[in-house]
This record gives structure tokens, C-alpha cells and sequence, in this order.
């Protein structure tokens, strides 16, 4: 990627966006594909699942690294709506592990709750493929950092 993301301010971007975070080589190698088709709610998934996305001694359930990951990224995915403030990353993630998330894929919804000043607060939930909850994250994006 060789533009920042903050260039893109508008919403005939979304699509170039989406674009330049699935070709981000933490994105392909996690196997995530990013959507942006509603900016308001990005969704990350994870449908092919490999033997490094699982978890403990043989356990056919995916690893909390890899839904952490994801999670982040989904939060973080937030703050696009604010780019045009300058960079933004992920301050805070909460993430509550209440169903395992099992070996046939997943996916993750995020959206904005509220904005405070430069804090973004949002939540994410992880799906099964079934459209089932899992796992539920909140977290807090910092928007307008200035690069120094």
C-alpha cells in the first residue's frame, strides 16, 4: 500500500479501500477477506479455515490469536468513517471468548456506538457461518493522530 488510507475522505473510495486492506499482506495471510459494501458496519471473515487458525493441542476450534486478529482489524475498520481527521488505530479491545468458535468458518460485524471527542466506540461480534454469535468485542478507536 503505497498511499495512506486517510487519503481516502469520500465514499466512492470504499471500494478502493476495501481493496487496498485485502491486499494487505497481514489481511491475505490471516486468509480475511475485508468487506466494505455498508461502511458503517465493515465485515471481515474467515471461511477457509487452516491448521494454523486452530487453537491448543489438536482442539478443532479456532485459535484466540486468530479472532483477536481479526476482531482488531474489524474494530479498527471503524475508523475509516474518520480518515479524513488523520490516521486511526485501535486504543482499547475487550473481548469476551463465549462460544468457541468452531472449524467452518467465521465472521465478524463491527459498528460505532458512540464518538467522544477523538474516541470511537465500537462493537464487534463473531459469527459462525450460520449467522450464530460467538464472541463479542468492544473496543476504542483513536482517530485525528497527526504523524509527527
Amino acid at each position: 500500500m503505497n498511499d495512506p488510507i486517510r487519503e481516502l475522505k469520500t465514499p466512492e473510495d470504499w471500494a478502493e479501500a476495501e481493496a487496498r486492506f485485502n491486499n494487505m499482506e497481514f489481511v491475505r495471510r490471516l486468509g480475511v477477506t475485508v468487506s466494505l459494501a455498508n461502511p458503517d458496519e465493515p465485515h471481515c471473515e474467515i471461511l477457509d479455515i487452516e491448521p494454523f487458525h486452530l487453537g491448543g493441542i489438536g482442539q478443532d476450534f479456532v485459535n484466540g490469536v486468530i479472532i483477536s486478529g481479526v476482531l482488531d482489524l474489524a474494530l479498527g475498520l471503524t475508523g475509516l468513517r474518520y480518515s479524513h481527521l488523520g490516521y486511526f488505530a485501535t486504543r482499547n479491545l475487550q473481548i469476551d471468548l463465549t462460544l468457541p468458535v468452531e472449524k467452518d468458518g467465521f465472521y465478524v460485524k463491527s459498528r460505532v456506538t458512540s464518538k467522544i471527542g477523538k474516541q470511537v466506540f465500537a462493537e464487534a461480534t463473531v459469527f459462525s457461518p450460520a449467522g450464530k454469535p460467538r464472541v463479542h468485542a468492544t473496543g476504542v478507536v483513536r482517530v485525528g493522530i497527526r504523524r509527527s
